[in-house]
């Protein structure tokens, strides 16, 4: 578990300010869709570079999990600000991957999990989609309007809690956190902190963004999981990915 700061100095009534995080959540389906190739879509990837190939785990075609237009993001956390796009693929068995560090820089990619980004929009084509044998629903996606507030698990505590002497962490008003599909904000734990918070070759990644499970699209990752995925600080094409269910 990663190591706690000191307790504040400032009143108990301040410690909000200290751990809650901005998000963007992502909104699946439920509108009317605009059938714009580089709008936000799960389950479904529309586009892609003429030189660019569809990623492959094993010889198989990847599942297109999602393609998040974040310049339409109310809110974009520090890392991923230099993108404009992030599309995410996975591997029908990712799940018994484990942990797994992928690069976006990859040409011919050959991973379970696998990102690839786009910091403008403007050479984007509609994607030749391969038989992949997805079983998700794909809809077009939007964001919330406005971001929303995040508070972490006790997994990912950023401060010394107990020191505050307010009482248990969970007993506070409205600390439940956004266990949603979103950009920013905190890692919504299941099972422990994400393995890049404790092992040594996860130090220099930072949380970038979570996959819930999304029923409407009939996207499950184990019985109601999540996936999150790390962003690496000084080499922006690596990408740590962690999944955990309940």
């Amino acid at each position: 578990m990663r190591r706690k700061n000191d307790a504040p100095s400032s009143a108990p009534s301040d410690w909000r300010q200290l751990v809650t995080k901005p998000t963007s959540v992502l909104n699946i389906g439920g509108f009317r869709p605009s059938g714009e190739q580089t709008a936000s879509y799960f389950g479904e990837i529309r586009v892609i570079k003429s030189d660019e190939v569809w990623p492959t785990h094993n010889g198989k075609s990847l599942w297109p999990v999602c393609q998040l237009n974040l310049t339409k993001a109310p809110f974009v956390p520090a890392n991923l600000t230099d993108l404009s796009m992030i599309q995410v693929f996975v591997a029908e068995d990712c799940m018994l991957a484990g942990n797994v560090i992928s690069n976006s820089s990859d040409k011919v990619p050959n991973s379970p999990f696998f990102i690839r980004y786009y910091r403008d929009l403007d050479a984007l084509q509609p994607a030749v989609v391969p038989d992949h044998g997805s079983s998700f629903l794909p809809f077009e996606a939007r964001w919330n309007d406005d971001p929303s507030t995040d508070y972490p698990t006790h997994d990912t505590m950023p401060i010394d809690f107990d020191a505050l002497g307010i009482g248990d962490f969970y007993d506070q008003d409205g600390i439940d956190g956004v266990w949603r599909t979103k950009i920013g904000g905190w890692p919504s734990c299941i099972q422990s902190e994400p393995w890049w918070d404790y092992r040594e070759d996860g130090a220099d990644f930072e949380f970038a963004l979570q996959i819930n499970s999304e029923d409407k699209s009939k996207c499950w990752w184990g019985d109601g999981g999540s996936v999150y995925i790390a962003r690496h600080r000084s080499d922006p094409n690596l990408w740590a990915f962690d999944t955990q269910c309940f």
